[in-house]
């Protein structure tokens, strides 16, 4: 007689932009396809927009309340939720979990060295909350999930780290765009926070400009952090960069993935990330990428990218110019870079990461 399957509910009641939402699109139909699951879906009516979920997973739309009634609620009345619709497991696509509930799993997404970089007493604060909370719900859970290898340390010893599986975000691997590339157009993707680093950019930038006047600068992201967004500001205006360094403010992704289609050089000065979503996705449009040297560029591009020491002293925004001339005017570097790149992306599948997540479940 077939083994009836496991219902499970993932828990995505606080998955409402950015990164999260895209490892839930790209996580749950792949997981979907395992027939020894039954899945259930919690999360806000404006993630569920679009038509994406699979047919065969049930909904269950998360009630619209405040940061700290929304946690309340999650942690008092979604275990009896989770009991009344049948799941014994509960699968979070946060850090923290329902402390609880029977069987609770988070996914750890978040990494507490972006929080060395908050300015303001609330955000640090809120790094130091989801520290406590990270590490209370990795004690209580059998089993854990993260995206990224490197991430583990940041909470777990290791005893707590050996239950810890890692089952990375992925991207749509894609052919490399057909058009020609500006053989001056440096570019750079992220939300203004204090931990990108923007103002070393900047500074970087204008070594390389001062070697190679028709280089041009981007920027994309929003000014989330608009402290950060008016240094940066402020900072062209003082080198004279302003007819080289455009912010664009967000954008479209198809608009975004045709810019790098175009563009010469991907530069991150990022100096904590889990995962660099728009870094990966150079690599896939064959853009080269400079990167700072931080565990997340080391895990996720190693040798596909150059990677520029950042805690050795001298002068970093110097040895970001070089890396990036060094790039723009070598084109046999470049097109090794590209190559590289582009093998590297294609291991980061959505099928492989539902496995490593279906495979830890039943383990």
């Amino acid at each position: 007689m077939p083994k009836r399957p496991e219902t499970i509910l993932f828990n995505a009641m606080h998955t409402t932009t950015g990164g999260g939402v895209t490892y839930l699109r790209g996580v749950l139909p792949e997981l979907a396809k395992d027939t020894r699951f039954q899945w259930i879906l919690l999360a806000p009516a404006k993630t569920l927009e679009g038509g994406w979920v699979p047919a065969n997973v049930q909904v269950q739309v998360a009630p619209q309340m405040g940061f700290a009634k929304g946690h309340m609620w999650e942690q008092l009345m979604l275990p009896w939720k989770a009991w009344r619709w049948g799941a014994k497991t509960i699968l979070c696509n946060a850090n923290y979990t329902p402390l609880l509930a029977w069987r609770s799993i988070p996914i750890l997404h978040s990494t507490v060295r972006a929080g060395e970089q908050a300015q303001s007493t609330g955000m640090k604060l809120y790094w130091k909350v989801l520290k406590l909370l990270t590490q209370v719900s990795l004690w209580n859970a059998p089993r854990a999930f993260s995206v990224a290898y490197h991430v583990i340390a940041d909470f777990a010893g290791p005893k707590m780290a050996r239950k810890v599986r890692v089952a990375p975000p992925a991207i749509t691997v894609r052919d490399e765009g057909e058009g020609e590339r500006d053989p001056h157009l440096v570019v750079s993707i992220g939300d203004f926070y204090a931990q990108k680093d923007y103002p070393l950019l900047v500074r970087a930038f204008a070594v390389l400009y001062a070697q190679r006047p028709a280089s041009r600068l981007m920027i994309i992201g929003r000014p989330v952090d608009t402290r950060v967004r008016d240094e940066v500001i402020a900072l062209v205006r003082e080198l004279k960069l302003s007819q080289a360094v455009t912010l664009t403010g967000g954008m479209p992704h198809d608009k975004l993935m045709q810019v790098l289609d175009r563009a010469a050089v991907f530069v991150s000065t990022s100096q904590a990330e889990t995962v660099q979503i728009p870094l990966l996705e150079a690599m896939t449009a064959g853009a080269p990428v400079v990167a700072a040297d931080r565990p997340h560029a080391r895990e996720f591009v190693d040798s596909a990218g150059v990677l520029v020491p950042v805690d050795k002293g001298g002068d970093v925004a110097a040895a970001f110019g070089v890396a990036m001339f060094g790039v723009l005017e070598n084109r046999s570097v470049a097109d090794a870079l590209r190559k590289k790149g582009r093998e590297s992306a294609k291991l980061f599948t959505w099928a492989a990461t539902a496995h490593a997540i279906a495979d830890g479940l039943v383990k």
